[in-house]
């Protein structure tokens, strides 16, 4: 098999496969709308003929809602399994069950930016998780694209980043309590040695972010990214395991850590990506330009020719 297309498969079966886990025997912020008085009782009162107060505590509906998180689980599980069965021949049957499922994690992206007070990085660093699955269909269309396809890859790259760096230098946003505790846990160090830890980690975060961008040395930057966004990654799992090592913490960790792999491959199916379409890349760039010029030259020549009529 192709690496890069393993890596994109791979990708996108890893967060497919943990939000399904997540999904089946967690829970996932739907009721954050569902549950949302000011903008789902008209829905509640009109359609379903009861009132709020007997909707929000009714068990019926609540597992009737609960019910609806495992089915979308268990669609996600679909998906993972598409993901990784997906070809040049059966894509075009393929694509709609891939992208209904990269829809779907982009509402649940929202959804948690809703759950934490509108957070817009909350959104956005989900970008590489939504990401993975849209890049891999675009994998088998890309053809002279190729240029557009690597800016789309670093700007996925590059809101995750800066949204965790935002979060990691606790503006302007606190910084979260579960990231003190994973350095601490892991680093064995104080709870203001963990702060300074993740203001150094999120300035680096936001410069790995413009260095992508810089041709010279974006290879360089996405090696970081790739190391940097596994570490961040299996610390979920580490972090757990530093209470206890039982199958109980596998089981509320590991799906965490499963999610998060994309993180660092993504930034790494980038690198080879862009090495080995160097050349296309670069053909791409310069037919760009050469239209630009084209196009410049056109409104100059029509300038001139309104000017001359003028005078």
């Amino acid at each position: 098999m192709n690496p890069q297309l393993f890596l994109l498969k791979l990708c996108s079966a890893c967060v497919f496969f943990g939000r399904a886990y997540e999904h089946l025997f967690f829970d996932a912020p739907y009721r954050s709308i569902l549950w949302d008085e000011k903008m789902f009782s008209p829905v509640v009162v009109k359609i379903f003929n009861m009132d709020w107060n007997t909707y929000v505590t009714n068990t019926l509906v609540d597992n009737k809602i609960q019910n609806g998180v495992i089915s979308i689980g268990i669609f996600y599980f679909l998906c993972g399994i598409v993901s990784v069965f997906i070809t040049r021949k059966n894509y075009e049957v393929l694509k709609y069950i891939i992208g209904t499922g990269a829809v779907s994690l982009i509402f649940l992206a929202v959804l948690q930016a809703k759950s934490n007070f509108y957070h817009f990085a909350m959104f956005f660093e989900h970008a590489i998780q939504f990401g993975s699955p849209i890049a891999l269909l675009g994998y088998f269309k890309i053809k002279e694209k190729q240029l557009t396809y690597i800016l789309l890859l670093k700007l996925i790259i590059a809101l995750t980043f800066i949204s965790h760096g935002l979060y990691a230098v606790g503006w302007p946003y606190p910084v979260p309590g579960n990231f003190v505790t994973m350095v601490m846990n892991i680093l064995t160090i104080t709870e203001n040695q963990a702060k300074t830890f993740l203001l150094i980690a999120g300035c680096l975060d936001f410069l790995v972010a413009i260095l992508i961008f810089l041709p010279k040395i974006s290879k360089i930057a996405l090696v970081y990214a790739v190391v940097w966004g596994l570490l961040t990654a299996f610390a979920r799992i580490v972090s757990g395991l530093t209470y206890d090592v039982s199958p109980i913490i596998f089981h509320q960790y590991l799906f965490t850590t499963v999610y998060r792999i994309p993180h660092g491959l993504i930034p790494l199916f980038a690198f080879y990506f862009i090495k080995q379409n160097r050349k296309n890349t670069f053909e791409a760039l310069t037919e760009s330009y050469r239209k630009m010029k084209s196009i410049t030259n056109s409104y100059k020549t029509l300038f001139r020719k309104y000017f001359i009529r003028s005078c």
